[in-house]
């Protein structure tokens, strides 16, 4: 396995999702996304990272069908520590989110599904260059 892909796939769905979490945060304001109501949250908030990061895994699954498993694990074991030690070092806390119970399962679900998606596209891909 190579390291640096891992990284490099990390660090991408690290700024990626900061810049999407902040344009969110802009356009609906922070006061406002405390206090909506959980459907709303996940729908303005949560939905669209879970969206990006399953679109994230798609483009490494389908550009690397082989031990794509093992790779899509340590992406997301690392994406996930790094998140947790840099939102708890700008707290100035550990910071466990309040909702970890709904989040942890569904951010698993679409990296599954992302990673599901492009071994289908990568192996189809490759079915195409082959030939009948």
């Amino acid at each position: 396995m190579k390291s640096l892909r891992i990284v490099k796939y990390t660090l991408v769905m690290l700024v990626l999702n900061t810049v999407l979490s902040t344009f969110i945060t802009l356009i609906i304001g922070s006061d406002n996304l405390a206090s909506l109501p959980f459907g709303k949250y996940f729908t303005y908030q949560l939905l669209p990272s879970y969206l990006l990061n399953a679109a994230i895994y798609t483009v490494m699954a389908k550009r690397n069908v082989v031990k794509v498993w093992n790779y899509a694990l340590s992406v997301y074991l690392l994406s996930f520590i790094v998140g947790t030690v840099m939102v708890s070092i700008l707290l100035q806390m550990l910071f466990i989110p309040p909702l970890w119970f709904v989040e942890v399962p569904l951010s698993i679900a679409f990296a599954i599904l992302g990673t599901v998606t492009g071994i289908k596209l990568g192996t189809l891909d490759s079915k195409e260059v082959e030939g009948p």
